[in-house]
């Protein structure tokens, strides 16, 4: 299965994102740039060569992957990797990798484990980190915002040289601001609570977002299994701030053609973003 690509201008540069998504079936999420997948929720080639995976939670249409991603990293001497999972299921899942492994008869994955809670960080590279929060599913679930800091001058010291610079900072005076930009936030699995329980986290460039259905028939079905409906999503809209909105996670109920003529005739027109989406038909 080809997955679909995206190239998301960001403060941060082209924002390359892979991937694809359907309910119930398989989500699947990287980032080649910065070696970062959220989600294995299907065994595909693009997958082994992410460092650093994040689980969101134990449904197998997000972690169907999940062995086969360490067994190609471990088949193929590939660096040792990082699971980032959520703290409720951490033992199962590393109870999963350890299983996985001595059925395949070789050595143990070389997977570092991190369990993660609700405002917890991760370092994923000295200018850039993620930062984790919890979704409204019904299941322990965690979304994933990607953080990129970066330096600047503090302006009160604009007027000074080079030389003048360097001799502050080697006299142990902070000569640079941290700024932090939220380049990108994965809400995984969630229902349309995360929108008025953390409407920060939409602040991002980049947001990543379900819509799993779409007609009024479905609209307790999608509360009851803890999903976003359409209408749950339209009212919102108009408050979001990112620069790009990701749909994800349309229900197999929906062709993709319907889904993305929806997605054009009553999301487009009231998003003034950039509107996207990662719905795939999985083989």
């Amino acid at each position: 299965m080809t997955l679909r690509q995206l190239q998301l201008q960001t403060s941060w540069g082209n924002l390359r994102l892979v991937g694809g998504s359907r309910a119930g079936e398989s989500t699947v999420i990287l980032l080649p740039q910065l070696h970062l997948g959220l989600d294995p929720g299907r065994a595909h080639r693009a997958a082994p060569p992410m460092r650093t995976m994040v689980l969101s939670h134990g449904h197998m249409d997000h972690m169907g992957g999940l062995g086969y991603w360490a067994s190609q990293r471990y088949l193929n001497s590939m660096p040792p990797a990082t699971l980032i999972v959520p703290e409720p299921i951490v033992g199962d899942v590393r109870s999963l990798l350890e299983l996985s492994a001595r059925l395949e008869g070789g050595q143990p994955y070389r997977v570092t484990v991190v369990p993660v809670s609700e405002g917890d960080h991760h370092q994923l590279r000295r200018d850039m980190d993620l930062r984790f929060f919890a979704t409204d599913h019904w299941v322990p679930t965690l979304g994933t915002q990607v953080i990129w800091h970066k330096h600047r001058l503090r302006p009160e010291l604009a007027h000074l040289s080079e030389p003048e610079i360097a001799e502050r900072r080697r006299a142990g005076d902070e000569v640079t601001l941290d700024v932090r930009n939220d380049i990108l936030t994965y809400c995984a699995d969630s229902g349309p609570g995360l929108l008025d329980a953390r409407p920060d986290v939409f602040d991002a460039e980049v947001v990543l977002v379900e819509c799993s259905f779409f007609r009024p028939a479905d609209r307790d079905r999608a509360a009851r299994y803890g999903h976003t409906h359409l209408a749950d999503l339209l009212p919102q809209l108009k408050n979001l701030k990112c620069r790009h909105l990701v749909l994800l996670h349309a229900s197999r109920r929906h062709r993709l053609r319907e889904v993305e003529a929806i997605i054009d005739e009553e999301v487009r027109p009231h998003f003034a973003g950039e509107l996207h989406h990662l719905n795939v038909d999985w083989d």
